[in-house]
């Protein structure tokens, strides 16, 4: 039979107090000290029976530090570890056999609780010395251990932090030479601790020479001074040289010196790394001022350039003084075509983003380089750039090798700017955006025989010049293109007025006043330029070069350095090629053109050897048009062919009816287009032509234009000497005008030469050299064998001077004009013509003026504008001319405009006299060719009553001041030769 825990039921007995009695009063005594040792002792307890049921806890505080009610031992497996659990079942066994057990629980965790306990467990025992339970004692060392742990933590953490910072503590006593350090002290030395350390152990470390420094400044520390002091050690273990730097404070006791508590500091590492930037840096200055990239910095975007490195030297060809001078002077570099596109890097910069782009400069050196660069911003707290830095480099030789590629669809090769492709791809978006553009299409006159001269070398160079002398001229908003050889296209946006774009216009031909310098050469060219507006003058690309490029072609045939615009409402020339280029297929089909003759003379004798046919077109409008203003037209138009298919045929068809009429039949000169020349078929049409009306072939000649021969050398001899071998005549026209008169007489031999009729004007008593270069032309023609024509000859003297030179043949109003068809048939039959010894020309009519016509001391300059044709109200142009003489019923002006006498057409008549404004209209009543392209015309005035009252007192006032050889104020006067003004 199991015997009774005596134990249990004596800490249950207040609650049964009748059932239980103990067996004897020793056992009493002892359970009532066991129940006052548990109730009354300080720690938490609790009382366990020796079955391991709890039987007492003493204090509640036990279940809120456990935050659990255990009722058995077994319970505690809930809350320990396997490993505690298995402690703690030892200790309670060891405990029943009469052993008292302390354990550590070192890390109990439970309910989010990391307790560290004391277990102690003491046995109860009864009078048999058995143990009837025992007592388990519990301590919370959780704070205690926590604070053991944070000492142990900082301690460590100290030495961490010496170690890691390289400071080792100390402290000396002064009296006693007594030092003690911390154990990185002894790690930064390289000594061992030991008992008897005194400041001399330290100081057979430090270098020789800093140990009399040191040595002084601890020595004055010793007697009250705070020491500080920097110097070298030689390590004792390793022998490396180290830098210290070592601090400490005197503290004082009994008004001396008692001790030193300071720190020491192995700067080691920081001198080793201060020596490394700087090597670095001094690396880095080195290797950026030797590479081929340039490295920059400015203080803000497109601020002050605060470093640049001498890379940047060699790219942009400037000394480095100068971008510390002048922020501005890179950016002035680059190419207008991609300055727009560079500086937009302001905006990326400012939100903090890198930038990168490859763009075009012209260097100081006068290069034009390509570079890529790249830019970085930094920011500072508040996300504001207050510095950026960048790294540019050349890459030219780069774009050159993906120009094989690439490059070359978009780019020129040789000046860099865009070609015809990026061009048409840029003025095709410009056209779909919608926004107004002005096209220049830019020409540099005979630059091929330039070229040719001089070589491509000079001539690449040469355009290179150009190129960049364009490209100052320019500004962010243009865009230039080269089409070939010597084109180029300025796209300009934004422009302010279209006076803007004539003044960029004039500059562009200004540049070319003073002569290039390439290599050892001074080179004077001129240029030509027309101009095209978008949207009036073309809404599509095509439309637009077209436009540009016939305005070009105008432009160059009024000589060097001009531009025209193509508008035909801005001035009358424009308007009439506007009208005749419009009308031009229509007046085939109508029969409007005419063939004229003018008869080629033998001057001895005055026989008439043949004759230029020349064609004229009866315009509705414009009356009598002269093939030089329509043939350039047909030219570009492509009606050129037809054309002179026309002349030739008609030309055939004459020459069968004089047969028939029974004339002598003389050679008919026709002017042959080098288009013409061009197309296939033309030696085929020509012999047709001859066989149809059964005429001979030396009965035609082909008139070809030196400069033809010259530009279209290969294929246009060859359709000549074709022509030439079936019987056809050749002549050259304009000799003396190519650069290589005499090589073409040396590789083709024409049957004829016409000297440029700008000789022959130029043939005066005082012009030797004009007379010596045609007399030495004749005789060069005649020892070739080759007949020489003397063209526009007018004067009497002119006639004489060729006679005498012995020219075979003249052709000029010096005999006739030219005549229509039935004219120069009459001629043909009287066969001979003499030459008008002076030509007079007659005025219309005898003079029969109404009003007094008061004539001006000079020329007074004013403009003329078409207001009216063919009872249509319009407003074309704005034309120059000078007024001769003036009255209240006309005036008479001078142009070089050659315009029709035609009642239909009105004009309105723009000029100031004595500050006072005229605008007054008129037609004309008749036209005289004065000299070569200037006409005089009559003006007839139709006056209101305000204009006549206007005008009369004017005229009055400036004929009573011109009788007095007064100055006529207010006026503006023409005082230069009128050729020249009107080239202008």
């Amino acid at each position: 039979m199991k015997k009774p825990n005596l134990l249990k039921q004596f800490f249950t007995k207040e609650e049964r107090p009748h059932t239980f009695a103990l067996a004897t009063a020793q056992d009493h005594r002892l359970f009532s000290y066991a129940m006052s040792f548990a109730k009354y002792h300080p720690d938490m307890m609790i009382v366990f029976s020796a079955d391991g049921e709890i039987i007492y806890v003493n204090q509640e505080a036990l279940y809120e530090l456990l935050q659990y009610r255990p009722s058995h031992a077994e319970d505690f497996k809930k809350i320990l570890t396997d490993v505690d659990y298995k402690r703690l079942k030892r200790a309670f066994n060891r405990t029943l056999r009469g052993k008292s057990v302390k354990i550590d629980i070192g890390k109990l965790q439970h309910q989010g609780q990391n307790l560290s306990l004391v277990l102690t467990f003491i046995p109860i025992k009864n009078d048999d010395n058995q143990a009837e339970g025992l007592y388990l004692i519990i301590e919370d060392m959780s704070t205690y251990s926590a604070m053991k742990h944070q000492l142990m933590l900082h301690e460590k953490h100290l030495n961490y932090a010496q170690h890691i910072a390289a400071v080792g503590s100390w402290e000396y006593f002064i009296q006693h030479d007594k030092l003690f350090c911390s154990d990185n002290f002894y790690h930064i030395f390289g000594f061992a601790r030991s008992d008897n350390d005194g400041i001399d152990h330290v100081f057979q470390f430090i270098h020789p020479d800093d140990y009399e420094r040191t040595y002084d400044a601890f020595n004055h520390a010793r007697k009250g001074t705070n020491f500080d002091s920097d110097f070298r050690i030689y390590h004792g273990k390793t022998n490396e040289l180290r830098f210290l730097q070592a601090a400490a404070e005197v503290i004082w006791k009994d008004d001396k010196p008692f001790k030193m508590i300071g720190v020491v500091k192995d700067e080691t590492a920081f001198k080793l790394l201060e020596k490394t930037l700087n090597d670095t840096l001094a690396n880095y200055h080195s290797i950026f001022d030797n590479l081929d990239a340039g490295i920059w910095m400015r203080d803000s975007i497109r601020g002050n350039m605060l470093f640049a490195s001498k890379g940047l030297e060699g790219i942009l060809g400037i000394p480095l003084a100068k971008l510390y001078d002048d922020s501005e002077v890179w950016i002035n570099m680059i190419h207008p075509a991609h300055r727009e596109e560079v500086l937009a890097y302001t905006d990326h910069l400012a939100s903090g983003k890198s930038y990168q782009v490859i763009y075009r400069i012209l260097t100081g050196e006068n290069q034009t380089k390509w570079l890529l660069e790249q830019i970085v911003p930094r920011l500072d707290q508040q996300g504001e750039v207050n510095h950026i830095f960048g790294l540019v480099t050349d890459i030219t030789k780069e774009i050159e090798r993906e120009k094989k590629l690439n490059y070359l669809v978009y780019y020129d090769e040789l000046t860099g700017l865009p070609n015809r492709l990026s061009l048409h791809d840029k003025v095709d978006t410009l056209c779909l955006a919608g926004e107004p553009f002005a096209l220049l299409y830019i020409s540099i006159n005979r630059f091929h025989i330039l070229n040719n001269a001089l070589g491509t070398k000079i001539g690449d160079e040469l355009l290179r010049t150009v190129t960049n002398y364009f490209s100052t001229l320019t500004d962010d908003h243009s865009y230039m293109a080269r089409l070939d050889n010597q084109h180029f296209i300025i796209v300009i946006k934004k422009y302010v007025s279209k006076q803007h774009i004539y003044a960029l216009a004039s500059r562009i031909l200004k540049t070319f006043d003073t002569p290039f310098s390439i290599k050892d050469y001074r080179l004077h060219l001129s240029a030509s330029i027309g101009i095209a507006f978008y949207p009036e003058e073309g809404l599509t690309r095509n439309i637009l070069l077209e436009n540009a490029y016939s305005a070009l072609c105008y432009a160059q045939q009024q000589g060097r350095n001009r531009f025209h615009i193509y508008a035909f409402t801005e001035d009358i020339t424009s308007y009439k090629q506007y009208v005749l280029d419009r009308d031009m297929r229509q007046a085939m089909l109508n029969e409007e053109f005419e063939l004229y003759f003018q008869p080629l003379v033998e001057p001895q004798k005055g026989v008439i050897n043949g004759a230029e046919a020349l064609i004229r077109w009866h315009h509705k409008e414009w009356g009598l048009v002269s093939p030089g203003e329509f043939i350039p037209l047909a030219e570009e138009n492509h009606m050129i062919h037809i054309i002179t298919d026309w002349v030739i045929k008609k030309a055939c068809a004459l020459l069968q009816h004089w047969k028939q009429q029974g004339h002598v039949l003389r050679t008919i000169s026709i002017k042959i287009s080098p288009i013409r020349l061009m197309k296939k078929g033309f030696i085929q049409f020509v012999q047709e032509q001859l066989q149809v009306n059964s005429i001979d072939a030396h009965y035609i000649q082909f008139e070809i234009s030196e400069s033809t021969i010259l530009k279209n050398s290969t294929s246009v001899m060859t359709v000549l000497k074709e022509l030439q071998d079936i019987g056809v005549k050749i002549a050259i026209g304009d000799f003396g005008t190519g650069y290589s008169s005499l090589e073409s007489l040396r590789t083709f031999q024409p049957t004829t030469l016409h000297i440029y009729e700008a000789f022959i004007r130029e043939i005066r008593h005082d012009r030797p050299i004009e007379n010596g270069l045609i007399s030495a032309t004749i005789y060069l023609a005649k020892m070739l064998g080759i007949q020489v024509v003397a063209k526009g000859v007018e004067s009497y003297e002119q006639f004489i001077f060729l006679k005498q030179q012995q020219c075979d043949y003249l052709q000029g109003s010096i005999y006739t004009k030219a005549v229509p068809a039935k004219a120069f048939e009459k001629m043909l039959a009287q066969g001979i013509l003499t030459p008008q010894k002076a030509i007079v020309h007659k005025k219309p009519v005898v003079e029969r003026r109404k009003y007094y016509r008061f004539q001006f001391p000079a020329y007074v300059k004013g403009f003329m504008t078409i207001i009216e044709m063919n009872e249509q109200k319009i407003n074309i142009g704005h034309t120059p001319i000078i007024i001769e003489n003036i009255s209240l019923g006309g005036m008479k002006i001078r142009s070089s405009l050659k315009l029709p006498v035609n009642q239909t057409m009105k004009f309105k008549f723009s000029f100031i006299l004595m500050n006072q404004s005229f605008n007054l209209e008129g037609t004309f009543r008749w036209t005289l060719e004065e000299k070569y392209q200037i006409y005089s015309y009559g003006v007839a005035f139709n006056l209101t009553q305000e204009d006549e009252g206007k005008l009369a007192p004017i005229i009055n006032r400036m004929t009573a001041l011109h009788n007095h050889h007064e100055k006529i104020e207010g006026t503006p006067f023409m005082y230069e030769d009128i050729e020249a003004y009107f080239k202008k």
